[in-house]
C-alpha cells in the first residue's frame, strides 16, 4: 500500500529534521528511508501501470521519482551533518530537504488519490447497495415474522 510507505517517509523526514540536534542518528534513520522508498517505488510502479487514465500514470510516476531525487538530496545531507554536527548552514539546508520532500510526499499522495478516484466510487456504491441490501433483509425479517404492519391505513404503494 503506498500511503503506508508515504506515512513512514513522513515520520523519517520528521526524525531527521528533529535529530539535527543529535546527528549521530541520521545514519540509521537514512538507511530506514532509503527502504521505504524503494518499497514505495515499487509500488507506484505498480499503480502507475494500472492507473486510467495513461496521464495519471504519467503524474504518479514523475512525481515519485521527484520524490527520489528529493530523498538523494536529503541523505546527502544528513551525511554532510554527520561529517560536521556543530555546521548550522548544513543544519538549516537538512531541514530545508526535509520540507521540499514533505511536500513532493504530498504531490505523489495527490496523484495517488486523483488514480483512484474510480476505484473509490465503485466502494461508495457498493456500499450503498450493501445499505439497501440489509434494509430488505430487516423488512423480509418483520414480513416474515408477520409483524411487518402498515401504520393508518399506508400500503406499500405509498411509499414507492
Amino acid at each position: 500500500m503506498p500511503v503506508i510507505f508515504l506515512f513512514l517517509l513522513l515520520v523519517f523526514f520528521f526524525q531527521m529534521t528533529k535529530s539535527v540536534t543529535n546527528p549521530e542518528e541520521l545514519g540509521g534513520l537514512a538507511s530506514q528511508m532509503t527502504n521505504d522508498y524503494g518499497h514505495l517505488a515499487l509500488q507506484g510502479r505498480m499503480a502507475a501501470a494500472t492507473a486510467e487514465p495513461e496521464e495519471i500514470g504519467f503524474q504518479i510516476r514523475t512525481r515519485v521519482q521527484e520524490l527520489g531525487h528529493g530523498c538523494i538530496f536529503l541523505v546527502q545531507k544528513a551525511g554532510a551533518l554527520q561529517i560536521c554536527p556543530t555546521d548550522s548552514y548544513t543544519k538549516r539546508e537538512l531541514i530545508e530537504c526535509a520540507r521540499a520532500v514533505t511536500e513532493k510526499v504530498s504531490l505523489v499522495l495527490s496523484a495517488l488519490q486523483a488514480g483512484n478516484k474510480g476505484t473509490q466510487a465503485c466502494i461508495t456504491a457498493a456500499s450503498a447497495v450493501s445499505g439497501i441490501i440489509a434494509d430488505l433483509d430487516t423488512t423480509i425479517m418483520f414480513a416474515t415474522a408477520g409483524t411487518l404492519n402498515a401504520e393508518n391505513n399506508e400500503s406499500f404503494a405509498d411509499h414507492r
